[in-house]
Order: C-alpha cells, then structure tokens, then sequence
C-alpha cells in the first residue's frame, strides 16, 4: 500500500514538472516573440549575401516618403529560368519592403492575360510608349521548334512618375538555354537605381567637349539619347571658354583629333583640380578601317594631340600602339562571286573584365576599334583600377604600323606564339587627389591665372575626385551611314549583335556622377546553384531509394532511443 501511495505521488510531482516545463517554455518563446517583433534585423547565411541588401539601397528605401509601386510584367507560362528571374525578382522586392515597410508595393501582370486582339495591341502600344518591349523568345525541342515573345520588363511608378526597366542583362532573342545569373544579379542595382532617379529633384550635368576635331553629335548621337533621359546634356567649346564650370559633374573628350593648346589643357587641368571628373577617349594614333578601300593598306601615324604628357602625370600613359587579338569580330571578305566572314584582328571583343568594379561587372563583351594599350604610372596618393583589357591571345605593333588588308588571309595571320602580349588594359580608372599637370611649370600656370583661364585660384593638388581613360575614341561612335542613319552603338550588321559598349560607357559616367554608392551594387554576385541533371539522371534510383526509406528508418530510429529512454527512467 506504501509502495503505491509512493509511486502515485511520484507521477504526480513528475507531471506537475513536465506541466512547469511546458508552461516555462511556452512562456519564454511569447517574450521572445514579443521582444523580436520590437527589433528589426535580418540573417544572411549565403555565401555571396544574396539576401542582404547593401547600406546605400536601406537607407535610400528608408527616405521615401510615398509608395514605390513596381508592375512585373514577366509572367505567363515560363520556362524554368525565366521562372528563376520571376521569383527572384519578387525576393527582391520583398527585401526592399523589409526596410520600405508599405511604401514598397508589387504586382505581376501578364499582358497576355488579355483575350481580345484589339484591346491586346492597344495595351501592348502603351507599353511600348513605356519603354516595355516583347522580346522573342525560343524555344526548341526534338521535333519542332517554336517562337513565343515576352515581357521580361518591369514599371516602377513614384509620385505619378514612371521609369520601366529591363530585367534581363542584354537586349538579345531569348533561348531556354538563357542563364539569368547575371541578370539576377542586377536585380537590386536597377531597381534602386530606378527609385533614385524617380525620387531625386536635381538630375546632375553633362557635357562633351569640342573644339579639338571631337565626333560630332551625329557620332554619339545614340549614347546622348540615352544620356539625355538620366542627365542634362550640354555641349562646351573650351578653345572658346574662359574655363570648365565644376556645376558640369563629368566632361567627355571624345576622340580629339587635333592638338589641345596650353590654354585647353590649363582649363581641363584646372576644372579636375576643382572636382571635376572627366572621361577620356582617346585614339592616340591614326587608324581608319575606311583607309584601306582604296589601296588595301596604309600606314599608322600619331595624332598631334600634345595631351598624353598631362595624362601621365594624373596616372596613365595610352601608348602609341595598335593591338592586334585573336579574340575578335570579323569582316566581310570578297570569296569568288560571294562574301566570307574573317577574323579582323584589329577590332577586338572585349571581355576580360575587372568583375570587382562596378563599371566592368556584369556587362556584355565590348568592341573596341584599332585600340591601343595603357600603362600606370607611379603617381602618389592615385587608385588605378583596370576595367578592361584584351584577351590571353593579343600583341601590340608600334606606331608607325603598316595595316594591310591581307592579314584575313590565313597566310599572313601571325602565328600562335606571335601573340605575346596577354591581357593589355584598355581602360583604366584615376582616384584620388591628383597633382596639377602644370606644378613643373608655376610661370606658365601663373600668367594662365593672370588671364583669368581656369575656375580660380591656381590650384596645384585637387580635391578628391576621378577620372577614366579609355584608349579607344570609336567605343563611344555609332555608325552613320550615307544617308544620316543612325544605328545603335555596338550594333555589328557582321555578327547581327550589339555589344555592350553603351552600357559599359553608361556605368562609367554613372559612377563618375554617383555620389551615394549604389553603383557599388552592380558589382553584386549571385551563384546559382542549378542540380545537375546528367547526375541526377544516372543515380536515379539510389535517390528515390534514399527518399522513400530514410524517412522510414529516422521514425525507427527515434522510436526506438524515445522507448529506450522511457524504459530506463520508469523502470
């Protein structure tokens, strides 16, 4: 009788503590949901922060004081990576309400959701008054192939203003094969760069410089269009200024072909070491493809610019060079009573990128024309960074250089070992506080201030700003044909492509102009981490084994050590 009056007792103080328990732990979890729900703060455990969101995009998304409303317009039936892009474009969105709260609102439409043909095109031409286009899209099986168009387009809308953009990373007909990767990505660069521009009051200015046989307006006509929907858009005669406003935030020289005077350089000189920044096109030597129509052949020279001295006291030298890469467009070559496609070494593509920078990351292959080779050099308190440079299989000719026509024949195509010359820069951006290019020669800088040249006060050290060089003038020129057509810039009629020389110029005045970081966002990676499918497929059924009878032998296995335990304590 003892016994049992004990052990009823026991259960009972052993009950009594498991309810104690239950009860400590279901109070312990409401505090700690109470206390987090008070404080914001979110965990990223991938290894490239996919799900982190850099502190210029928070604190942008912070400022907003009215809805950010985003249409998608990437739905419908789509193939698995477009399927990818959709979601991962929805996960962005949905940090970005983390830290916008309810200023930040999406939906997804698909413009083929509408049945009637007339209202269909109706919808289709306001869009495409947005700026949102189809794009054709392929898809391929075993038997057929078929043509479908999408949308992959996104409208941001901000205070009764629009700006649509593209969720892919190229403009180019899709394929199922397509890797959004990239254009994974970009994701948080567009669209915070989207809600900059909408919520900003003052756009920043631009101006290209003429006065030293520059390209016309014809010749970059394509990029000022572009330009001109971001930025204020001005063009400066400097032989005909007294100086550079610094109110203009980047000057472009592009393709200078004559001579800069003392005067020129002194106001350009003057206009970086008040804060200015400029970007560079030069061409340092005389190379035209349309000099070879006549004789087949014709010998490189320098151009008279007298501006490279000034350059290689900011930080780089663009040498007199033209480089030849195996990695390269082509031409069209006469071939009996037809045409052949060749190799041109002299125009190579363009795809060894500096992934790191935001200006180089994640853009398409760039296509650069009789281009030449820059060197640093060694200037105190400059960061030089290489954006661009050739391919593994490149070499240079030193100016004078004879061209020939005959270099597509496979004759006279150098040699594998010829191509020594691996990897040269092309483009380079300056950093820093830069020396004036006229600290050896205070009299001339003097008198320069005495005619009242420049932006002020002689200044031999600038502020902190930048500055990019790149040594080719044809990567900002659009094709012009006889009848004043404009074709976009890197279109390529040969390779029925258009490289991405515009987007890599575009990033390369955006950073200039950025002043808040968010450029730093482009240089964002995200890995995808596809199964492979070729495994997947020769170890089937050892999966589908593992599926169907692990789960089985855990509720075994905790069954048993649950019985185990229960047995030792109650026995």
């Amino acid at each position: 009788m003892v016994n049992e009056v004990s052990i009823s007792s026991g259960f009972e103080r052993n009950r009594r503590r498991a309810m104690l328990r239950l009860l400590l732990l279901v109070l312990i979890i409401v505090l700690l949901n109470v206390v987090l729900s008070r404080v914001f703060f979110r965990l990223d455990l991938t290894q490239e922060k996919r799900y982190s969101l850099s502190t210029p995009t928070k604190e942008l998304l912070e400022e907003q004081s009215d809805i950010v409303f985003v249409t998608i317009y990437l739905a419908g039936d789509l193939t698995p990576n477009m399927q990818q892009l959709q979601t991962s474009t929805v996960e962005m969105l949905k940090q970005f309400k983390a830290y916008g709260h309810d200023n930040i609102q999406w939906e997804i439409q698909n413009p083929f959701d509408i049945t009637d043909e007339v209202n269909l095109g109706k919808f289709i031409q306001e869009l495409e008054d947005r700026g949102v286009y189809s794009i054709p899209f392929g898809s391929a099986d075993k038997e057929q192939t078929s043509r479908s168009f999408l949308f992959p387009y996104a409208n941001v809308n901000y205070k009764g203003k629009d700006l649509s953009l593209l969720l892919l990373d190229q403009v180019q007909p899709l394929s199922p094969l397509y890797d959004p990767t990239s254009a994974i990505s970009l994701l948080e660069y567009k669209f915070s760069k989207s809600i900059r521009l909408l919520s900003e009051t003052k756009r920043p200015d631009i101006a290209f410089i003429e006065g030293q046989n520059e390209l016309d307006t014809l010749e970059v006509q394509d990029i000022a269009i572009s330009l001109s929907e971001l930025y204020n858009m001005y063009r400066i005669d400097l032989p005909n200024s007294d100086y550079i406003d610094t109110l203009y935030d980047v000057v472009v020289i592009a393709k200078p072909r004559s001579a800069f005077s003392e005067e020129d350089k002194y106001k350009l000189d003057q206009y970086l070491m008040y804060g200015g920044r400029i970007l560079w096109l030069i061409d340092p030597v005389i190379a035209e493809f349309d000099s070879l129509r006549s004789t087949g052949e014709f010998t490189s020279v320098d151009y008279p610019l007298d501006i490279m001295d000034q350059l290689i006291q900011y930080g780089a030298r663009v040498n007199n060079n033209i480089i030849q890469d195996k990695q390269c467009s082509h031409i069209k070559v006469p071939y009996g009573n037809t045409f052949q496609d060749r190799p041109w070494l002299y125009n190579p593509v363009i795809t060894g990128f500096n992934k790191q920078h935001p200006i180089s990351a994640n853009i398409d292959a760039v296509e650069a024309k009789f281009v030449s080779s820059i060197d640093t050099t060694a200037v105190p308190g400059i960061r030089k960074t290489i954006l661009l440079t050739t391919s593994a299989n490149s070499r240079f000719l030193m100016s004078p250089a004879r061209i020939n026509y005959n270099i597509v024949q496979s004759q006279y195509m150098p040699t594998d070992e010829q191509f020594n010359k691996p990897n040269l820069p092309v483009a380079v951006l300056l950093e820093g506080e830069f020396p004036s290019a006229f600290s050896t020669r205070k009299p001339t800088a003097k008198a320069m201030e005495r005619r009242r040249l420049g932006n002020g006060p002689y200044a031999e050290r600038s502020i902190p700003t930048k500055q990019i060089v790149v040594s080719d003038g044809d990567m900002i020129r659009n094709y012009v044909d006889a009848d004043g057509k404009i074709y976009p810039l890197g279109a390529n009629n040969i390779e029925r492509y258009i490289f991405g020389n515009k987007d890599f110029l575009m990033n390369c005045i955006e950073y200039l102009t950025d002043n808040t970081g968010l450029m730093e966002t482009r240089a964002k990676e995200v890995k995808l981490r596809p199964i492979d499918k070729e495994q997947v497929e020769a170890n089937r059924t050892q999966w589908q084994l593992i599926n169907i009878g692990a789960p089985v032998l855990l509720i075994y296995l905790f069954s048993g050590i649950y019985n185990y335990i229960r047995n030792r304590k109650y026995a």
